[in-house]
């Protein structure tokens, strides 16, 4: 049994975990976001951008934007000004992550969770996407660490669901 590896539509609309989990957890966005089974990045809805981005924010939006209309190098450069701006603003470098990972630069996508989980070391969504990234990259004993910290923390925020889902993917790895 393998894990299925993720696609750019599913990072984006919503097959797995995304960004849409990490900002409600670490931004408010301007429309509310709420963790379900199809969560994307944001809910459909086109995001109010200012004319002239002036704060991590506003970059935050712009990068999230661009990325919804499929510019994924316009949204790498929005997120890259966010976290200029702002050097520890971990929804950027989620994003950006995620955007990295969708252009197939899986590298440069564990690097950005990786300093997500540095700047938000609760967020169990973000173990669980790094986890899914390692366990595509080969990396089995990571994506185990991932996915045992996952279901650890999961279980602490009394969230069932991706509790199981954690343990799922810990399951299927360790019978590899």
């Amino acid at each position: 049994m393998t894990l299925r590896a993720l696609t750019a539509k599913d990072r984006f609309i919503g097959k797995t975990v995304s960004a849409a989990i990490a900002l409600a957890l670490v931004c408010v966005p301007v429309r509310s976001v709420q963790a379900s089974e199809n969560s994307g990045v944001l809910p459909n809805a086109s995001i109010a951008l200012p004319l002239e981005p002036k704060s991590a924010a506003d970059w935050l939006r712009r990068g999230i934007e661009k990325a919804r209309k499929d510019d994924l190098e316009g949204a790498i450069a929005a997120f890259d000004q966010s976290i200029q701006l702002k050097r520890d603003y971990a929804p950027a470098y989620y994003n950006r992550g995620t955007t990295y990972a969708n252009l197939g630069n899986r590298r440069s996508a564990l690097a950005d969770y990786t300093q997500v989980i540095l700047l938000k070391p609760n967020n169990a969504y973000v173990r669980y996407d790094r986890g899914l990234l390692r366990a595509e990259a080969g990396d089995k004993q990571g994506a185990i660490e991932d996915f045992q910290q996952a279901a650890t923390l999961f279980k602490q925020q009394l969230n069932g669901k991706w509790q199981e889902r954690a343990l799922n993917q810990l399951k299927q790895l360790q019978s590899l």
